[in-house]
Order: C-alpha cells, then sequence, then structure tokens
C-alpha cells in the first residue's frame, strides 16, 4: 500500500525543486518559460468545463482564477507523480534499490507535456505547431529532469528520516 503523507510529502518537494530550479535557470537565460501560468490555469479551468482541446489557447477566453489553478493543478499532478513512481516501487522492488530510477522516472514524465499538454493547447505533439519548437523541447526536458532530481533528493535524503 502507498503511504499517503510520503506520496503527498515527495510530490511536493520534486515539484518544489522543480519550479525553484526553473526560476534560477529561467534567470540564467539557461531555458525560457514558454507556456505562463495563465495557460495552464486556463487549460484546467476549461478542462472541468469539458473542453479538453484548444485550436490556440491564447485565443480561448481568459477566466477568473487562472494562475491559482495552474499552481493547484501543477502541484496536484507532481503529488499523483509521485504517487505513480511509489506504485512502481511497490510492484518492482529493483526499483526501490537503484538511485537514479526516481531521476529517470522524473526524465520519463516530459512525456506529458510532450504528447499531452502542447497538442491540448494547440501547439501539436512536441509543440511541432510552435514557432520555435526548440525552447519547448528542451524547457520541458530540463524542469522534468529537475522533477526527478526532486525525486531523488527525497528518497536518498528525506524518506529515511520522515518515513
Amino acid at each position: 500500500m502507498i503511504n499517503l503523507v510520503e506520496m503527498i510529502l515527495m510530490g511536493v518537494l520534486a515539484t518544489l525543486v522543480m519550479d525553484s530550479l526553473a526560476m534560477v535557470l529561467g534567470r540564467l537565460k539557461i531555458i525560457h518559460p514558454p507556456v505562463g501560468a495563465e495557460v495552464i490555469g486556463r487549460w484546467t479551468l476549461y478542462m472541468f468545463r469539458g473542453e479538453f482541446r484548444h485550436r490556440d489557447i491564447n485565443e480561448t477566453p481568459a477566466l477568473n482564477h487562472e494562475k491559482s489553478a495552474a499552481w493547484l493543478s501543477h502541484y496536484l499532478i507532481g503529488i499523483v507523480l509521485a504517487g505513480v513512481y511509489l506504485f512502481l516501487e511497490l510492484k518492482a522492488a529493483t526499483i526501490r534499490h537503484q538511485v537514479w530510477m526516481p531521476l529517470i522516472f522524473g526524465i520519463a514524465t516530459v512525456l506529458l507535456p510532450w504528447l499531452w499538454l502542447y497538442p491540448a493547447i494547440g501547439l501539436g505533439f512536441l509543440a511541432s505547431k510552435a514557432p520555435s519548437r526548440s525552447p519547448y523541447i528542451i524547457t520541458s526536458l530540463v524542469n522534468h529532469t529537475n522533477f526527478g532530481l526532486g525525486l531523488v533528493i527525497w528518497v536518498v535524503i528525506f524518506r529515511r528520516f520522515l518515513v
């Protein structure tokens, strides 16, 4: 059985590491935030209205509380992904004993924006419809690698003390 407290703490930590490093790397101009919080929040809020795909999310009318919805959904997704990782650990014990597995899992989560988010907001698979797709591909890969780093930090440092 998955420990819910561990799932929540692990997901929040990994997402916080991802966001903190994105802020630092963005200020250093190493990555560029091509998808803003308003876009993510708008997409999330429209899903509750039954609209899952947009020709161009930037042309979709704005809604109230987009930034709040973005942050809430972002951290909830991080918690769910941590839960998926913990489930995989339960099903394959060898995963639990490999320190690099959380990093690999985090990198693999880049498939979510590439294959789900970008097409849903009108950018196409792997941001193929974006004017310049490289910033989307690189930024999401770096950010999800950092999410995996956050999972590693949990497993290596915090798990033994808090769980």
